[in-house]
């Protein structure tokens, strides 16, 4: 591997790492898949969050990021889609009835995961900050553009099974109905925390 790109490689990792253990909107939804319906049952979110990203990851690579710049109120029109999408998903989690959850909630699936990507504007700010921050130019552009395409599919998976794993230790405890309301109104309040960070 040219020494360039190993130079680049573990700050990429960081990065990576880092991004997919602080909250967000992914990661809100994945603890509260991973109580409500496990590991295995929330792994079409997982995928579906994988292909999105990836999909996005290359469109930022081949331009589309520069979009964003020449009309900025694109990404407005996407943090307003995105923000009015939370809500109605943390209304959702919220209000659900403790018996009856698993009949209002179900596990989002790998197409649902994948076209939030598309509305997240986490998703956009990570992916745009590390195809302008670990892309090197030249001929290392397209070298270093995989790598870190790489990187984003397999450093980011520790974090999101950290985040399912958290919901899964008290899933046990859903069956009791205080315990399961409560916990979907904190899940309900968490996801409406990771309101303010679109804005910014």
């Amino acid at each position: 591997m040219n020494p360039a790109l190993l130079d680049i490689l573990p700050a990429l990792i960081l990065f990576c790492l880092v991004a997919t253990v602080t909250p967000g909107p992914n990661n809100i939804l994945l603890a509260n898949s991973g109580a409500h319906f496990g590991v295995r049952k929330t792994l079409p979110h997982v995928l579906g969050i994988r292909i999105g990203m990836t999909v996005l990851h290359i469109a930022v690579l081949l331009g589309l990021g520069q979009i964003f710049k020449h009309w900025p109120i694109l990404h407005d029109v996407f943090t307003v889609v995105a923000a009015a999408y939370i809500i109605y998903m943390s209304a959702k989690i919220a209000f659900a009835k403790p018996h009856d959850t698993k009949n209002n909630l179900q596990p989002m699936s790998t197409k649902e995961a994948a076209l939030f990507q598309a509305i997240n504007p986490k998703s956009w700010s990570m992916l745009i900050t590390a195809s302008s921050v670990f892309t090197l130019t030249g001929d290392l552009f397209w070298p270093s553009a995989i790598m870190c395409l790489i990187a984003f599919n397999t450093a980011t998976l520790p974090g999101t099974f950290m985040w399912i794993t958290i919901g899964k230790l008290v899933a046990s405890k859903l069956q009791n109905p205080v315990f399961h309301r409560n916990f979907n109104r904190l899940m309900g309040v968490l996801l409406l925390t990771t309101l303010p960070m679109m804005f910014l």
